[in-house]
């Protein structure tokens, strides 16, 4: 089956046509290099993972904790490995985790000590709420993005923030790589696209202008949005990134930081 990609003109969400059926064969289909991942990690091995990419996820937490001001509970959604919570975990109460793959949310349990759960966030509940919801890269990958976000919202104190990081679909990097692709020097975006065993994982490819309609449509207030690198997560390093990643959002990655209007 061929697979597209559509731009809306009107909001310019780019969007996955024909939208396959998103069922358990879609899920295993999609994220089948991320089970092999997952299933090769070594558990002796969990400081040198924990601590391959932390000091992005403490650079993150930090700049969040100026928005939260709570600090009650924290919720990951797509946990994996657990480093974004063993970033936050120190400043909050409970530190929970939600993954859709067994090896990582029984890695994270076991090696960051927070609590991991086997569910997609539809069918998630908890007995308190949280005030900071981190939700990164993993709106892209769902049929149902409007549902998230009014229950990411119903599950925040008054006060709270979600997190919402997403690929940046109009960065320069893709701008690039379509540029050379039109030009025939690069034959396809993904080696993936010519297995016929594998669909392409992203129903969406979100962008500034489709993201801030999205929010402002289901009552969000943005306090701040970006784009960013993983070198650079909050954009602030020097005045180039500030330039580029703030003020142009040509950056490969977009981070929206927001608060429900209640």
């Amino acid at each position: 089956m061929q697979f597209t990609y559509v731009l809306c003109r009107n909001c310019t969400l780019v969007y996955q046509s024909p939208r396959p059926k998103y069922d358990q064969d879609f899920i295993d289909s999609a994220y089948a290099s991320y089970y092999q991942f997952s299933e090769n990690i070594k558990l002796e091995d969990n400081t040198q993972i924990l601590h391959s990419s932390v000091n992005m996820f403490k650079e993150e937490v930090e700049n969040l904790l100026k928005y939260d001001q709570i600090r009650s509970n924290v919720l990951d959604i797509g946990s994996a490995m657990g480093t974004f919570l063993f970033a936050a975990k120190p400043y909050y109460k409970k530190a929970v985790g939600l993954d859709v793959s067994e090896e990582m949310a029984s890695f994270a349990t076991k090696n960051v000590g927070a609590t991991v759960y086997l569910k997609q966030f539809n069918e998630f509940s908890f007995e308190e709420k949280f005030s900071l919801i981190h939700m990164s890269h993993v709106i892209e990958h769902i049929p149902n993005p409007v549902e998230w976000l009014q229950k990411a919202g119903s599950m925040l104190e008054k006060g709270g923030v979600l997190v919402i990081n997403v690929p940046n679909k109009f960065s320069l990097s893709f701008r690039l790589q379509h540029l050379f692709y039109k030009a025939g020097l690069k034959k396809q975006f993904s080696s993936t696209w010519n297995d016929p065993t594998r669909v392409p994982d992203h129903l969406y490819e979100p962008n500034v202008k489709s993201m801030l309609g999205l929010l402002k449509r289901n009552h969000f207030e943005v306090l701040d949005y970006f784009s960013y690198s993983r070198r650079d997560p909050v954009s602030k390093h020097s005045i180039f990134t500030k330039l580029f990643n703030r003020f142009l959002h040509k950056g490969s990655n977009l981070s929206f930081i927001v608060r429900p209007v209640k």
